[in-house]
């Protein structure tokens, strides 16, 4: 199957996904639409992620109180290629997100625990199941899911494994853009914690990849 917008990217990929899951989320009764300009996504290691021999977490949302903007900053990891999960962990985090928005203090920090009560009745409500810290999609979810995928398309990336990775001791890693070529080294727990693959010499959101 190939994409039908010419030129998407992943992040233009997750952009229409967020988009076809916000009117599930506001008919369930969780007005995720009164804060969709705030919702951005990437493809992206994780943030704070250590161990290299775990790479269990495989999305993330970053509180609000981190960016001057307020943002709602979602990352699924680049560890994932199959449409249907992927989308499942974009609403897995779109459920911390609408959650965060409706449970915060002053400061914006969350008021109630993260995987609880809460959040189980927004996960369930918009097709989620299982264990609320990895949740899947419930069959009528899946079913959705496929069908947006048919629409534009599948998910562009390829799975990035990690897990096969020997371990290097302590020599560097080079960090390459596709674009412009510019490179660096440096160590795989700064790699894990980069929070972005966009290139600070050219700009290319997507540029920067590890090369073995």
């Amino acid at each position: 199957m190939e994409n039908k917008i010419n030129g998407m990217n992943r992040e233009t990929w997750l952009n229409i996904m967020i988009d076809k899951a916000v009117p599930m989320f506001d008919k369930a009764g969780f007005k995720i639409s009164d804060i969709r300009g705030k919702l951005k996504v990437s493809c992206s290691m994780m943030v704070g992620q250590r161990k290299s021999s775990k790479f269990g977490a495989i999305g993330q949302h970053l509180p609000t109180a981190w960016n001057k903007e307020q943002n709602h900053e979602m990352l699924i990891s680049p560890t994932l290629e199959d449409g249907v999960q992927v989308v499942g962990v974009l609403i897995h985090e779109m459920c911390h997100a609408i959650q965060s928005h409706l449970y915060h203090d002053e400061k914006g920090r969350l008021t109630v625990k993260a995987h609880g009560k809460e959040f189980r009745k927004i996960a369930i409500a918009v097709g989620l199941e299982g264990k609320m810290t990895a949740t899947t999609e419930s069959p009528e979810l899946k079913i959705k899911i496929e069908k947006w995928i048919s629409e534009i398309g599948k998910y562009p990336h390829s799975e990035i494994n990690l897990k096969g990775r020997k371990k290097q001791g302590v020599r560097n890693l080079k960090v390459q853009c596709q674009s412009c070529e510019w490179s660096f080294r440096t160590s795989n727990k700064n790699i894990l914690l980069m929070a972005s693959t966009k290139c600070l010499c050219c700009g290319d959101d997507e540029g920067l990849i590890v090369t073995f």
